[in-house]
């Protein structure tokens, strides 16, 4: 006989609860599920990340004795607790804020009045004319692989305890907990700048790439960009001989267009994926009609991004990257969509004309 998983016993016991049959079976899961239902996974589209929970004094020393005990015990019963909405969650927030500015770090500042060739290399062909055959996809992941870096990141995301299902006042607060997440990022310039999403790097406290050839790096956020879901980074130690990818113009490309990525998906570092683009300008958010606000006029293309594969090159058969991979519509088949090299191109000249909020 097969053993009855722990989430089909809750379900079970919640289906005799409502057909009124008088069960009411303790469920308990099995330690490991617990943990896992009871943190879950960190990030927006194409970035996860397991969090595991502060260390006993961190969490006293953060929110003090009594409701560090609280929360650990909300940990240990969350997954019967949930059901009645108490618990411990992740606070959502939506990955692209169409109202937030350009945030600029310390490092914007030596960027400023620099020509936008010190930063990104321009491709200059964008697309052309080529014979695809067995090899032509290989071609383009061997040429781009070596400029394409996998993203790992020490988070400090926040969450929300909740003591109560009802919500009355003091029943509720917010833990922030320590994890980790993984992503994808590539060079656009031999001095060590790259390209990344907003959303890979927003909580992060320390940000580490590993290359194709295994070489370790600590990066730096330069600006980032939550309206266009972009991240500038550069590595901590500059120097001039790193492999990038020339930025080419996605206004060149259009539907039937084929393209490869690269990307961390789910940490399998360096995955290559094809497919063709497939539409254009295509705009995700309900305020679309809004002038006030930054929209993403997202590519949308077959090529499989998956969570993880966020922050990586879509890159043409010229090998001039068109867009950053940002996000995928979870339970679908070869619907995903990039931010557009042109709205990227955007970004930087607002870095370096100073536009932006210090942060």
């Amino acid at each position: 006989m097969q053993s009855i998983g722990w989430m089909q016993r809750v379900r079970r016991a919640q289906h005799a609860f409502a057909m009124g049959s008088g069960a009411r079976r303790r469920v308990r899961a099995p330690r490991a599920a617990r943990t896992r239902s009871a943190v879950g996974t960190m990030g927006a589209m194409g970035m996860p990340g397991t969090t595991r929970v502060m260390g006993a004094m961190d969490v006293m020393g953060a929110i003090g004795v009594m409701r560090a005990t609280l929360a650990i015990a909300l940990l240990v019963v969350a997954p019967g607790c949930t059901i009645l909405g108490i618990g411990i969650r992740a606070e959502y927030r939506s990955p692209i804020d169409p109202n937030a500015p350009v945030f600029l770090h310390a490092a914007a500042g030596e960027l400023r009045g620099a020509a936008i060739e010190d930063v990104v290399v321009l491709a200059e062909k964008t697309r052309d004319t080529v014979s695809m055959d067995s090899g032509t996809v290989r071609r383009v992941a061997e040429a781009a692989m070596p400029a394409v870096v996998s993203i790992y990141t020490e988070t400090m995301s926040p969450y929300r305890v909740n003591l109560l299902p009802l919500p009355l006042p003091g029943t509720s607060f917010r833990l922030p907990l320590r994890g980790k997440a993984l992503g994808s990022a590539f060079f656009v310039h031999p001095t060590g700048y790259l390209l990344s999403n907003n959303h890979v790097i927003e909580d992060a406290r320390s940000i580490k790439a590993k290359s194709a050839d295994g070489t370790d790096h600590t990066l730096i956020v330069v600006a980032r960009d939550p309206a266009l879901d972009l991240a500038l980074l550069r590595v901590s130690r500059t120097r001039a001989d790193f492999p990038y990818l020339p930025v080419g113009d996605s206004g060149e490309v259009g539907a039937g267009d084929f393209v490869v990525a690269i990307g961390n998906p789910f940490g399998l570092d360096h995955t290559v994926t094809h497919g063709i683009i497939s539409q254009t300008g295509r705009r995700l958010s309900e305020l679309e009609g809004d002038e006030g606000r930054r929209h993403i006029d997202f590519l949308q293309t077959s090529t499989a991004i998956n969570q993880g594969s966020s922050g990586g090159p879509l890159i043409t058969l010229s090998g001039a990257v068109v867009g950053v991979n940002a996000a995928a519509i979870i339970g679908a088949q070869g619907i995903a969509f990039t931010v557009p090299s042109s709205q990227v191109v955007d970004f930087i000249r607002s870095i370096l004309g100073g536009d932006g909020v210090p942060e």
